[in-house]
C-alpha cells in the first residue's frame, strides 16, 4: 500500500515576478497589480520604476484629499493608524480641542494668498533643454558664459588666491614662532574600538517615544497658530489647468534626475503630515505647492545632484523666491525632520499605502476613485 501525501501539506511555491517591461507611462500601471506586487514582496523601494513612484505619490495625494473630505471617516482612519503606534489621544481633552481648532479654523478659514501657477512652454525632449539641464548647485551653472562674466570670475579667482596665500603665510609664521602641535587622532585606538554591528536604535528607524512627543508637540497652541500662518503660502487663487498626474509628469520630464526614493519619500512625508500629525488640510488649492515643496526638500536631502533653483521653479510654475518660501514653510511644518530610512520607506509601501488604498476603496464609490481630484474640482469651480 502506497502512502498518499495530503495535498494541503505540500508547500506552495511563492509568487515570483517574471520578466516584464518597465512602464513607459502612467496608463500602463494598474493599481490592483501594483497592490498585489507590494503585498507579496515583489516590489520594494529598490525595485520600483520611476513611473511606479509617481503613480504611488499621485494616488496617495488623491486618496488623502478624498479621505479628508469626510471628517468622520478621516478621524476613523487616523485613529486606526495611531493605534498601531499605541497612541490613543481621542480621550485627551487637549487633543479634542486641537482637532476642533484644526478642522473648524484651519480647513475653512485659511485664505488663499498665493498667485496662480505660471507654466512656461518648454521644448520637449529629446531636444536640448539648455535652460533646464541637471547640474550640481556648487560647481556648474545653467547660465551661458559671457566675456564680462568670465573676466569677473578671473578677478575673483585672483583675489581669492591672494587671500589664500596670505593666510597660509600667516599660519606658517605663527606655527614656526609658537611651535604649536596640531591635533593628533589616535588611529590605532579607533581601529581597535571600531565595530560593524548594527546600531540598536538608528536615527532612520521610527522611535515610538519620539513619535509620541512629536504628536503632542503639534498640539501646542503656539504650534497650531504657527501652522496656520505657514499653510497660507501653499494656497492658490484658483486650481491650475493641469491635473495632479500631468503636473508630476511635467516635473519628471524636465527634472529627470529625481530618483524613485525622492518621490516615495515625498509620499511618506505627506502621509505623515496629513494623516498621522493632521496638520495639513490637503485640497486641490494647495496640493500643487505641497508637491513642489516636498519633492524639492526630499531631493536636496537624498541626492547629491539636483536641478538649479531657478530651473526647477520655472518647471513648477513659481518664482525662485516663492520656491524658497515653500521649502522653508515645509521644513517648519515637518519640524526639520526629513530623515527617513529605507525601512520606513518600505513600510509605507507595504503597510500604510496599502491600508490607505483599502480604506478609501471600501468607503468611497469605485467610480469616484478613478477620477483625478484636482481635475474634478477645477471643472466644478
Amino acid at each position: 500500500m502506497t502512502y498518499v501525501k495530503d495535498l494541503s501539506d505540500i508547500p506552495l511555491k511563492p509568487p515570483q515576478e517574471t520578466f516584464v517591461d518597465d512602464p513607459e507611462s502612467l496608463d500602463e500601471i494598474f493599481i490592483d497589480d501594483l497592490i498585489f506586487d507590494l503585498q507579496h514582496g515583489l516590489k520594494n523601494i529598490n525595485k520600483l520604476h520611476v513611473y511606479h513612484a509617481i503613480f504611488i505619490l499621485s494616488k496617495s495625494l488623491q486618496y488623502i484629499i478624498r479621505l479628508q473630505s469626510d471628517p468622520v471617516l478621516f478621524a476613523q482612519f487616523k485613529n486606526q493608524q495611531l493605534a498601531k503606534y499605541k497612541l490613543d489621544l481621542s480621550r485627551n481633552n487637549e487633543y479634542r480641542e486641537f482637532t476642533k481648532v484644526s478642522s473648524d479654523s484651519v480647513r475653512s478659514n485659511t485664505p488663499p494668498l498665493s498667485p496662480p501657477l505660471k507654466f512656461a512652454k518648454l521644448s520637449q525632449p529629446p531636444y536640448p533643454i539648455t535652460a533646464f539641464k541637471e547640474t550640481t548647485p556648487d560647481s556648474l551653472s545653467n547660465e551661458e558664459a559671457t566675456p564680462d562674466s568670465l573676466e569677473t570670475q578671473e578677478q575673483e579667482q585672483r583675489e581669492n588666491e591672494k587671500n589664500d596665500d596670505s593666510s597660509i603665510r600667516d599660519a606658517d609664521d605663527n606655527e614656526s614662532d609658537e611651535n604649536i602641535e596640531g591635533p593628533y587622532i589616535p588611529i590605532e585606538e579607533l581601529v581597535d574600538g571600531a565595530t560593524f554591528e548594527p546600531v540598536a536604535n538608528p536615527i532612520t528607524d521610527l522611535d515610538l517615544v519620539k513619535f509620541k512627543q512629536e504628536v503632542l508637540y503639534n498640539q501646542d497652541a503656539k504650534r497650531i497658530e504657527q501652522n496656520q500662518h505657514l499653510l497660507k503660502i501653499f494656497n492658490l487663487v484658483k486650481v491650475p489647468p493641469l491635473s495632479i498626474d500631468q503636473f508630476l509628469l511635467r516635473i519628471k520630464t524636465y527634472s529627470s534626475s529625481i530618483s524613485v526614493s525622492a518621490y516615495i519619500h515625498s509620499a511618506s512625508m505627506m502621509f505623515k503630515l496629513c494623516i498621522l500629525l493632521d496638520i495639513i488640510p490637503l485640497s486641490a488649492m494647495n496640493v500643487y505647492r505641497f508637491i513642489l515643496a516636498s519633492i524639492r526638500c526630499s531631493t536636496k536631502k537624498l541626492e547629491d545632484v539636483y536641478q538649479k533653483q531657478k530651473s526647477f521653479a520655472t518647471v513648477g510654475g513659481v518664482s525662485p523666491k516663492d520656491l524658497y518660501r515653500l521649502e522653508v514653510g515645509f521644513l517648519y511644518l515637518c519640524n526639520f525632520k526629513l530623515v527617513i530610512g529605507e525601512v520606513n520607506l518600505n513600510n509605507y509601501l507595504t503597510d500604510e499605502f496599502l491600508e490607505l488604498h483599502k480604506f478609501v476603496k471600501e468607503n468611497f464609490e469605485e467610480e469616484n476613485l478613478e477620477k483625478d481630484i484636482s481635475k474634478e474640482e477645477s471643472f466644478e469651480s
